[in-house]
């Protein structure tokens, strides 16, 4: 019985491992990745806004 004990012990211990790593993952995916999108997201919409204001600039001339 002792035996069965350990084992389901470690078995837990390893499952909840487990858990945590695949959460901290997902934790990863939807919190950190989403800061770091936003970082090209800006840069696209400035060269977008300076693109366009330079064509109207230059359209104007």
């Amino acid at each position: 019985m002792k035996a069965f004990r350990e084992f389901s012990s470690s078995f837990l211990l390893i499952v909840s491992w487990l858990i945590f790593l695949i959460s901290a993952y997902l934790l990863y995916w939807t919190v950190v990745m989403p800061g770091i999108v936003i970082v090209p997201f800006l840069v696209s919409i400035g060269l977008g806004w300076t693109c366009r204001h330079l064509s109207r600039r230059w359209n104007h001339t």
